[in-house]
């Protein structure tokens, strides 16, 4: 078959420009592959993303071994030395000198025993040991130790007597003087003087010194302590004298 030189040219162009789009694209093919794995090898690795509000998985870490917790040195507290448990007991105050050892300034005079109201008089009861003391000396006999606790016991029969409106030596529960004194905490009683229908300390005292029973009793040189109660009821006053030989 015969071809013409243009047709030859055409051809052998066709085919130059076949084999340079062939080339062309063989080019691009291997610069994509170089270009596509360098972007590979530099992009750093993608961040995991969590869409939930929990912590993510923690890496298996060695646990430590738990320290043995340390304790603080405890701190020396100062104490005080417990006291031993018992009654608390008033301390007595000191009487001026113009008072009697035995009373104290501190004693109400008023207390009130049901109906009717009854009231101690303390001051009619220190005149009372100061005369009785006085009547004592005269006839050589010491002059007498005023105790607490006889002078409990008198004042607790005098209330007792203004409020029956009765003078006797026994008390309403049958308790006798000398009872009613170890009652007070007084185990060596001696005598008692009772009385009603003074209106004075000097009455009183002159009214036992003229009774033999009495007056004994006052004179007694044996004797060396005393109480005295003195209580003002509805129907007046009532006194006791208590005697003790210690």
């Amino acid at each position: 078959m015969w071809q013409s030189i243009h047709t030859r040219l055409t051809q052998r162009t066709f085919r130059r420009r076949n084999h340079l789009g062939v080339l062309a694209c063989l080019s691009a093919a291997v610069f994509a592959g170089v270009l596509i794995g360098r972007l590979t090898d530099a992009a750093p690795p993608a961040e995991q993303l969590y869409l939930n509000d929990s912590v993510p998985p923690a890496a298996a870490t060695a646990v430590p071994t738990p320290k043995k917790q340390q304790f603080a040195a405890p701190i020396p507290r100062e104490t005080t030395p417990s006291q031993p448990h018992g009654r608390a007991t008033a301390k007595p105050l000191p009487s001026p000198s113009s008072e009697i050892s035995g009373f104290f300034p501190q004693d109400h005079p008023t207390q009130i025993l049901g109906d009717p109201v009854v009231r101690l008089e303390p001051e009619f009861a220190r005149r009372v040991v100061v005369l009785t003391n006085s009547a004592r000396v005269k006839k050589g006999c010491r002059p007498l130790r005023v105790d607490t606790r006889l002078t409990r016991s008198a004042r607790a029969h005098s209330k007792e007597m203004a409020t029956e409106g009765k003078l006797d030596h026994v008390s309403p529960d049958g308790s006798s003087p000398w009872e009613r004194m170890e009652r007070a905490g007084y185990r060596q009683g001696a005598a008692e003087n009772i009385g009603s229908g003074y209106t004075t300390p000097d009455e009183a005292v002159s009214g036992w010194l003229t009774n033999r029973s009495h007056r004994g009793n006052i004179l007694n040189c044996d004797i060396v302590a005393i109480g005295v109660g003195v209580a003002n009821g509805p129907t007046g006053l009532w006194w006791t004298q208590d005697f003790g030989y210690r």
